[in-house]
């Protein structure tokens, strides 16, 4: 019994002197005792003098390990961290408030995959709505775009952003679109004889083009319910031809200078904690 007795006083002996350790970002490790950790601060003393508290800033600390051999990973920033966002819808379902004006009706639906990324979908129906160009069109477009919301320049304790889908974003986005449409020609030619012929006329063409785009834009949310979504973006398209400039969904400029542009306004509901 007296040397059960010693062994608990002993492990609770090297349990209570056990030093801690932080571990700072540049590697640095302090063997300390840790007192307290506070929202900015970590607070400890060393076992040589236990009267002399010290204090260290939370942003330079990787990790603590206890004593005891518990591990505490402190948080980098707190604008990854989930908990800030559990009462938030993560999903939205937007339309492009424009596009019918430019012969297109488009549906794009986001999910938000975690603080600071999401992806997107979009699906256009080309002829559903204005035919601004007098040329019949019909076909379908679609995008896929992986978001990525800016963060702040500077962090301050406790910052977090105030929707998971609200801010300023950078967006990779592929787009590819096929498309049937009335293109309009006109010939004229001297025969053997030297006289004067022409003539106009119209055919049925199809077309399939593809983007990779840079997308820069700005998303509004009103009270976890409304959405606003503003964009511009610019790269590299393939597949035009001498008819350039077609607008649904994206444009596309001729094989021998290649860019593509798109912008647009988009509004829409969220939904889905």
């Amino acid at each position: 019994m007296k040397t059960l007795t010693f062994f608990l006083l002993l492990i609770l002996t090297l349990t209570a002197t056990a030093q801690d350790k932080i571990i700072k970002k540049n590697a640095e490790i302090l063997n300390c005792k840790v007192t307290e950790i506070g929202a900015d601060e970590v607070k400890y003393y060393y076992a040589e003098s236990p009267k002399l508290i010290f204090g260290i800033d939370k942003a330079l600390v990787d990790r603590i390990e206890f004593g005891t051999g518990e591990v505490l990973e402190i948080e980098e920033n707190t604008f990854r961290n989930p908990e800030y966002y559990v009462n938030q819808s993560k999903n939205a379902l937007k339309v492009n408030f424009l596009s019918p004006l430019f012969g297109t009706t488009e549906l794009v639906y986001e999910r938000s995959l975690k603080p600071s990324q999401s992806w997107e979908v979009a699906l256009g129906i080309i002829g559903l709505g204005n035919d601004i160009d007098d040329i019949d069109p019909f076909g379908f477009y679609g995008k896929f775009a992986w978001k990525f919301m800016r963060d702040p320049d500077f962090y301050m304790t406790r910052m977090h952003y105030s929707h998971l889908l609200k801010g300023g974003y950078f967006a990779p986005e592929i787009a590819i679109r096929h498309m049937a449409y009335d293109q309009y020609y006109y010939d004229s030619y001297y025969d053997s004889y030297g006289n004067y012929h022409y003539k106009t006329g119209e055919k049925r063409e199809n077309r399939t083009t593809l983007a990779l785009m840079l997308k820069l834009g700005k998303q509004w949310v009103f009270d976890d319910s409304f959405l606003i979504d503003t964009y511009v973006g610019v790269g590299y398209g393939f597949g035009a031809d001498e008819y350039d400039g077609l607008p649904y969904g994206f444009i596309v400029a001729p094989d021998d200078f290649p860019i593509a542009l798109t912008s647009g306004i988009r509004v829409g509901w969220v939904f889905g904690k």
